[in-house]
């Protein structure tokens, strides 16, 4: 069951980024909201790996192709800082368009790819991991400690997509972030490990569709 689910995930994902690349046609590639295609890129390999791991098998291979996972994630998913605050240049707060605050954003995102790096990626040991079908390498043992990258471009996410429903009367980007949260509660309910990737498919879509909204604003403006 989760095997198809990551393949359908695998599609889903590859229509967004058909979509993220005609807006950035239509729009300019010159914009810091399309690091969104490199996330979704990274997570169509994310979710491509968990769909093959069967059919690859246990391995020097597998075990290094997963590696590649938590790879891109850290240095792909703090992109995801460069967005929120894309979202709030859009929004016309003018403070955010200042070279201070550009820079701090930059620093901070380059922060959170170092600490994902130091406290996960470097010196990882990964064991392999049968689950709901699914063959694939995790990290073994303690994860020593909570996953501050994630936290954090959460919570930024969050506050972000906070000021532009206010801003902009503009929900959804908030309703994405609070489905990352929400449905891998459903994991108690259903016997599938793939709620979270369900959850990062779901926000993706809204961050896309946020994207394009404002993209369509920015548009009719000029």
């Amino acid at each position: 069951m989760d095997t198809i689910i990551y393949f359908l995930l695998c599609m889903g994902y590859l229509i967004l980024l058909f979509i993220g690349i005609h807006l950035a046609k239509h729009h300019g590639w010159k914009n810091s909201g399309n690091v969104l295609m490199l996330v979704i890129l990274a997570l169509i390999y994310d979710n491509g790996i968990l769909a093959l791991g069967k059919y690859v098998g246990e391995g020097d291979l597998l075990k290094t192709l997963n590696l590649v996972r938590y790879w891109l994630h850290a240095f792909f998913t703090p992109l995801l800082v460069l967005f929120a605050w894309n979202t709030l240049t859009k929004v016309n707060l003018p403070w955010t368009k200042t070279s201070m605050i550009q820079w701090l954003v930059v620093v901070f995102t380059l922060c959170l790819m170092l600490i994902e790096l130091t406290t996960v990626v470097w010196g990882i040991s990964l064991e392999s991991s049968w689950k709901f079908g699914v063959l694939s390498y995790k990290e073994a043992g303690d994860t020593g400690g909570p996953p501050i990258m994630i936290i954090s471009v959460s919570i930024i996410l969050l506050i972000t997509s906070i000021i532009v429903w206010w801003r902009e009367k503009w929900p959804w980007y908030c309703v994405g972030v609070l489905f990352l949260g929400i449905i891998p509660i459903g994991h108690f309910l259903l016997k599938t490990g793939a709620f979270h990737n369900i959850s990062e498919f779901i926000l993706m879509m809204f961050l896309l569709t946020t994207k394009a909204h404002q993209d369509r604003i920015s548009s009719s403006s000029r």
